[in-house]
């Protein structure tokens, strides 16, 4: 388990509530803002054909995920960078994360971020 998974776990009760009521478990909180961060590395490593564009709306649920936990009483970039970080991680390491979260569900989340 990494730092930042164990720092999302020990949050105070009502924060953590807050977090499993819009993301409906702190697993798939974790696994959202992973791969938000994910995909925008990839289309930045790719760059496919109108990536830029893409990249934007990426980036503008990464700031929307931030505000979201702004909201709740959490650094919001902090806590997504510290995500990144782990991303990254695993990106050097060439280890591949597993996931909690079906697409249909990280489709969900990302639809309310909106």
């Amino acid at each position: 388990m990494t730092d930042t998974k164990q720092f999302i776990l020990n949050l105070p009760k009502e924060k953590r509530k807050a977090l499993e009521k819009f993301f409906y478990s702190l697993d798939e909180f974790y696994d959202t803002v992973y791969l938000i961060v994910q995909n925008g590395h990839i289309l930045e490593l790719n760059q496919p054909d109108n990536w830029e564009a893409r990249h934007k709306n990426i980036e503008y649920y990464r700031t929307r995920v931030e505000s979201l936990l702004d909201t709740i009483g959490l650094d919001g970039k902090e806590l997504v960078a510290d995500i990144a970080s782990d991303y990254f991680e695993d990106f050097v390491h060439y280890r591949n994360a597993t996931f909690t979260i079906t697409s249909e569900r990280f489709i969900e989340i990302v639809r309310k971020l909106q």
